[in-house]
């Protein structure tokens, strides 16, 4: 039997661009199918002028147990969760963070999608904001890669995420990596050996020994953390 795709008649449009005012986002989840599964944390950081001024994070308590993949995946677990909001409380607190503000994240169609579909369930509200994927811009800028994962591109391009599967993490890391994109007109040197690299040798370490090859554009953050 054939699977209806879902329409999300007011979605915001998917751009090519390079905005200095953004918010980023990273959502964790239970699974892949946003009708099926639940989001368990939600992270977002909100850029001015290229600079981090405000970030939000909160994890998210689950209608249903989680199982030890996830748990592993994350690092989050059942007693983690239980004491979080629940997330119609949650994505109060981000809709409002948020704003209008054009988002931005790694393959963020997929958390668009799943937090479409909550706000507009738990909500009655339609996530409308227009949308950047950092996997679209790499690839314009440099078509040859194949190898698009978030926990890849950092490792290659000595770019911390120093808690991996761990929305705020990742929305710091992919802002740095959004940062190198935006600062190069054309192809970015760690970029280009993506696929020559060998991760399994060059990688055994948390974090990569090597210089940063790629010129990450420092922000100071206020660290003004919001938990729902």
């Amino acid at each position: 039997m054939d699977t209806i795709k879902k329409i999300r008649e007011h979605k915001g449009k998917s751009l090519i661009e390079f905005p200095d005012n953004y918010v980023i986002i990273a959502i964790e989840t239970t699974g892949f199918n946003p009708k099926n599964n639940e989001i368990i944390e939600i992270g977002a950081v909100k850029v001015r002028d290229n600079k981090i001024t405000s970030i939000f994070q909160s994890l998210v308590r689950p209608m249903n147990p989680i199982n030890p993949y996830i748990s592993n995946l994350t690092g989050l677990s059942n007693n983690m969760l239980a004491d979080a909001n629940p997330i119609g409380a949650v994505l109060d607190s981000f809709v409002s963070f948020t704003g209008d503000t054009v988002i931005i994240g790694h393959n963020v169609n997929f958390d668009i999608n799943f937090l479409y579909d909550q706000c507009e369930a738990f909500l009655l509200h339609h996530l409308s904001n227009d949308f950047i994927d950092i996997r679209e811009l790499l690839i314009k800028q440099q078509s040859s890669v194949e190898n698009l994962k978030l926990l890849t591109l950092c490792e290659k391009c000595a770019i911390q995420n120093t808690n991996a599967h761990r929305a705020l993490s990742d929305c710091l890391a992919a802002n740095n990596l959004y940062q190198s994109l935006k600062l190069h007109n054309g192809p970015i040197a760690c970029v280009e050996e993506l696929d020559t690299l060998n991760l399994a040798s060059e990688f055994k370490m948390k974090h990569s020994p090597y210089k940063k090859k790629c010129q990450v554009q420092e922000a100071t953050s206020d660290k003004s953390l919001r938990i729902s």
